[in-house]
């Protein structure tokens, strides 16, 4: 049965609806402190009539020479979308913690940490924590990832 133009109204308006909620947390995410020091921007789409319409856009940005990694992540509903992108803020939030628990300064006393790291040695020790913290974090699965760079 095909639908009419006004049966397609409600649904436009709920999917415009919700794509400017899951945009909202993208942005709020890339523009954490997480997302930026870790160079890390989201972007969500609707591809209309696609087997899995809903996409979170994940662009993370390498200074070392690098090539930048675009991963496209593709759900079958906004649900789960919403999930993925709640995961990201609850990690952000969760690394946000952590950093402030391990910068804290021992009687502020400068360039060290309470764990006695050196301030320059920082990102080299506590990075692969702090992107396990991540994996442990943002376990929502999409059902097809694309890699587009």
């Amino acid at each position: 049965m095909m639908m009419t133009p006004d049966q397609c109204v409600p649904d436009a308006f709920r999917i415009v609806s919700v794509l400017a909620e899951l945009h909202a947390f993208a942005r709020a995410f890339s523009e954490s402190s997480t997302a930026t020091e870790f160079r890390t921007t989201l972007r969500v789409a609707f591809v209309a009539n696609a087997a899995f319409a809903w996409r979170l856009i994940e662009t993370e940005r390498f200074t070392s020479g690098r090539r930048n990694r675009v991963r496209m992540l593709c759900f079958e509903s906004p649900e789960a979308m919403r999930r993925a992108v709640q995961e990201r803020l609850d990690w952000a939030a969760a690394d946000e913690q952590f950093r402030a628990t391990q910068m804290a300064t021992p009687g502020d006393f400068p360039g060290v940490t309470v764990d006695w790291v050196h301030s320059k040695d920082f990102a080299s020790i506590f990075d692969p924590s702090r992107r396990s913290l991540r994996e442990e974090i943002c376990a929502t699965s999409s059902a097809r990832t694309v890699i587009l760079r």
